[in-house]
């Protein structure tokens, strides 16, 4: 009995706790799940846009190359696309070649071994060796052009360079990619076999924007072929630079592009903020007798203020779960397609670091202020 009387006092005492916590709490909570969720927001938006600058589209790594190469349209010594083909499929490591039609916003795509060419297939499959060995006109494409392919019996066909190409698989495209730079940044919105035996492909001669990525070491595999294309056809013109970038210039870029979303997701946040010190203090109020009763039991302002303090930032927390989770909610649903469809934990954690460090901050000048007044007096009044 004694120990079922004992339970019933520490579950009470424990009701009456919360209960004085969550006293005139529910306001406080909401402005800071409003505060939270425009954060979150906005550190995702930031941390979006950054992601896009550091990590390259179409599953290049940041050590592949961009290859330019022109020469002369007619003449018997002339690099071809066939020539190119042979060169990397007789390689021994895994690589990824582009041929890039910015106009399109397509790639011709060549892989070789185990690559990270991985797209998000909403429907078919990816690639196989054997379409490559066939030389067979397949294509990928993304689902915001399947508008643009022919149905036929079933299956659908892609128009690439006045040929057609059947489509065996379509991906999800990053939704954010269509708000960065067009071309280089934005990703391809389809692939198509650069192997392809259609017309006169394979005999076309070598002009235009490739990407070659074969990790560290496509920079020697790039001098390799120049060597190669340069035994061929001398008056062959062949350039490349690595895809690089640091990451303060990544950081810069990213905030340029989202100056707009910032200013409005800060702006709606000081909004709400203007209100957090007038709740805080509010909430404080709330708790006038239970703190004049701590002092008159001898309890020193330092604990009272830790204690408080500590309750103020547990209704932050709950008000940022609150917040973070309308905030996911309204990620994944794509509603705002320039926020991207990712939760982002840096965002999440940046954001309730500034929300503590503004809880910490309102709640100390509202209790300070409080605790200089004569509780006393207030409660006797």
């Amino acid at each position: 009995m004694e120990c079922l009387a004992f339970t019933l006092n520490i579950v009470q005492f424990g009701v009456i706790a919360i209960r004085q916590i969550l006293h005139r709490a529910p306001l406080l909570m909401l402005l800071f799940a409003a505060v939270a969720a425009m954060i979150a927001l906005c550190f995702s938006t930031i941390a979006e846009f950054y992601t896009m600058e550091a990590v390259l589209p179409d599953f290049i790594s940041d050590s592949s190359v961009s290859i330019e190469i022109s020469q002369a349209s007619e003449g018997e010594s002339l690099v071809k696309t066939k020539d190119l083909l042979k060169y990397c499929t007789a390689q021994d490591t895994a690589l990824i070649l582009y041929r890039n039609y910015p106009v399109s916003n397509g790639k011709a795509v060549l892989l070789c071994g185990d690559t990270a060419f991985k797209p998000e297939l909403a429907e078919g499959r990816n690639f196989s060796p054997e379409d490559f060995e066939q030389q067979a006109p397949v294509a990928l494409i993304s689902e915001e052009v399947r508008d643009r392919c022919r149905d036929s019996d079933g299956e659908l066909y892609f128009v690439h360079e006045n040929s057609e190409y059947r489509v065996i698989g379509i991906f999800k495209r990053q939704t954010s990619r269509g708000y960065t730079t067009w071309g280089d940044k934005s990703g391809a919105l389809y692939f198509v076999n650069m192997e392809a035996a259609t017309g006169f492909n394979l005999d076309t001669p070598l002009n235009g924007s490739y990407s070659l990525d074969a990790k560290g070491k496509s920079m020697d595999l790039f001098a390799e072929l120049a060597h190669y294309a340069g035994q061929i056809n001398p008056q062959i013109d062949i350039k490349a630079y690595t895809n690089k970038s640091s990451t303060s210039q990544n950081i810069m870029e990213s905030l340029r592009k989202t100056l707009v979303v910032i200013m409005a997701f800060v702006l709606t946040a000081v909004l709400v903020l203007l209100n957090v010190f007038s709740t805080t203090y509010y909430w404080i109020e709330g708790r006038y007798k239970e703190l004049a009763v701590r002092m008159l039991s001898g309890s020193r302002l330092p604990r009272i203020r830790r204690m408080v303090l500590r309750d103020y930032l547990l209704l932050v927390t709950i008000g940022f779960a609150f917040g973070l989770l309308a905030a996911a909610l309204v990620i994944k649903s794509g509603i705002f397609p320039f926020i991207g469809e990712t939760v982002h934990w840096a965002a999440v954690i940046a954001g309730y670091l500034l929300c503590l460090a503004m809880g910490t901050l309102a709640g100390w000048i509202s209790l300070s202020l409080r605790l200089k007044q004569e509780i006393i007096a207030q409660v006797r009044g």
